[in-house]
């Protein structure tokens, strides 16, 4: 009967772990994730193809949702002018290297290094306007013309305690749990 009671409680804790996962799965967090930057991207880029250069002039409209929380759609062009900004107007005709914090020589060449095979994942430190720290982040960029790309980023500092490690953790929780609740039942089935 100890061993049925057991069984039980294992079989309750393995239905709260799923209950749990399907919660967290929806979750919305502060940060962006690197699948929303890509699909704001992705969108940016087909409004791109559809309407050309005055494209960039929308991408910049905060109403066309090209930014949510810590992500926004970026264009620069191979001198590292901004031509695009998402909802930030006032960021259009400056420079990518006078961001402070950032190597912008460097960005500017890896993005056009990632965008001419057909677009990719680019590492930097940048200064979170939020915390005034400099964390990593990492931007989707891909190429519209030869001379112009589309980028979305995320932070990567911040994104370790993201849903699918909240996940993860909660899971190894309640197998510790159901592993302690089978050793009182069961000498030696702690090990």
């Amino acid at each position: 009967q100890m061993v049925e009671s057991a069984m039980n409680s294992s079989s309750q804790l393995s239905g709260r772990a799923e209950r749990l996962s399907s919660a967290v799965s929806n979750f919305r967090l502060r940060q962006g994730s690197a699948d929303e930057a890509l699909a704001l991207v992705r969108k940016a880029v087909e409004m791109y193809r559809r309407n050309g250069h005055s494209a960039l002039e929308q991408i910049t409209d905060a109403a066309n949702g090209l930014s949510d929380r810590d992500m926004y759609v970026f264009a620069f062009d191979r001198g590292g002018i901004y031509r695009a900004f998402a909802g930030k107007a006032d960021k259009v005709g400056t420079s990518v290297r006078e961001v402070p914090g950032v190597d912008g020589d460097k960005l500017v060449r890896d993005a056009f290094d990632q965008a001419a095979h057909g677009g990719g994942w680019v590492d930097y430190q940048f200064v979170n306007p939020q915390t005034q720290a400099t964390d990593l982040k990492s931007s989707y960029v891909e190429a519209v013309t030869p001379d112009l790309v589309l980028g979305c980023g995320v932070y990567k500092s911040r994104g370790k305690a993201s849903g699918a490690l909240v996940i993860d953790m909660s899971m190894q929780g309640l197998r510790e749990q159901q592993r302690l609740k089978l050793a009182d039942v069961l000498p030696g089935a702690a090990t």
